[in-house]
């Protein structure tokens, strides 16, 4: 399977309306998230487009990243709005969603760093086939 990463939604989170080539890099750890199959190109930065309206019956896969975590060794616990916990224990992580459906989902993925026993979240939306 191809590792396709990257989202979207993510540049109406940084508040402007600028395309997505002009947006700068986000700091800090983010989520990176691409829903494949999509009829867009995957864009450039950290945030990646999380969401595809390219007519797909035989379903979706959204691929999620954590970028720009600080060194160190971490654990990872990944869960969905839609009540699954995904079988996920590293920085990467897919979700496979229906097709011929319009899906909105929240994954949420808990880093804990080992050495110091801090947990941090991170977010993504996933948009498949509904209104914005």
């Amino acid at each position: 399977m191809n590792a396709l990463l990257c989202g979207a939604l993510g540049l109406t989170a940084l508040g402007t309306s600028a395309p997505a080539s002009a947006q700068p890099n986000p700091t800090g750890t983010v989520l990176h998230c691409y829903v494949s199959p999509n009829d867009q190109p995957m864009p450039p930065g950290n945030l990646g487009r999380c969401t595809s309206f390219y007519p797909s019956p035989q379903g979706y896969v959204a691929e999620f990243e954590i970028r720009n975590l600080p060194a160190g060794s971490y654990s990872f616990v990944w869960t969905s709005d839609l009540g699954v916990v995904l079988p996920c224990s590293t920085a990467y992580c897919s979700q496979r969603y229906r097709g011929d459906m319009a899906v909105f989902d929240f994954v949420t993925v808990t880093y804990t760093n080992l050495a110091t026993g801090e947990a941090k979240s991170v977010s993504r939306g996933v948009r498949i086939g509904g209104p914005l």
